[in-house]
């Protein structure tokens, strides 16, 4: 088994070891510090957003918008959602607690859009 295996192996047993006793935790993409604040990274990498109806835009499940922003809410600790055009080599970022007080819309597959225009937009 390689390193990343085993690491992927830890990782799964870590989790039914928490869930077990009944321990709440989610699984960060990264953890980092800007502006001196401690800062919890969701990330996705995609090929397009969302596309209308409602708005063209990004999104997250519904779950991990729950988790992180409680988790914020119990900390301090903002989570920042980034996500990666796989296409135009643009990076799109928000602050998710931002991204909540704005429009927002939840597909049927539990996914809550946030609209583009409500993202800073980087060329990378």
């Amino acid at each position: 088994m390689v390193a990343l295996e085993e690491g992927v192996v830890g990782e799964q047993k870590l989790f039914t070891y928490l869930r077990n006793k009944g321990i709440e935790f989610f699984q960060a993409d990264a953890i980092g510090k800007e502006n001196g604040r401690l800062v919890v990274y969701e990330t996705k990498n995609k090929a397009e957003p969302f596309q209308p109806p409602p708005f063209l835009g990004h999104g997250l499940e519904l779950r991990q918008v729950v988790a992180r922003l409680k988790f914020q809410q119990e900390t301090g600790i903002r989570c920042k959602f980034v996500v990666f055009h796989q296409k135009n080599n643009t990076v799109c970022s928000a602050w998710l607690d931002e991204l909540e007080m704005g429009e927002h819309f939840d597909t049927k597959n539990g996914i809550r859009i946030y609209p583009i225009d409500n993202f800073e937009i980087e060329l990378i």
